[in-house]
């Protein structure tokens, strides 16, 4: 798996703009928690993860 924070820039916010769609049919949720863990879930299947320590993103 690759941290999501050593992707590049651009690559993270490909990833961000594709899980939009996800997020659009998923039940809205105000838990932290749960928001990593959904986007966590989704980014596994493309050799990705994300942890807190992600949430602040990588500038170019």
């Amino acid at each position: 798996m690759t941290p999501f924070r050593d992707l590049p820039f651009e690559e993270q916010t490909r990833l961000r703009a594709a899980y939009e769609d996800e997020i659009a049919r998923q039940t809205t949720t105000c838990s932290m928690d749960e928001k990593i863990s959904r986007f966590n879930a989704w980014l596994m299947p493309q050799g990705v993860s994300f942890t807190e320590d992600d949430l602040r993103p990588k500038r170019p």
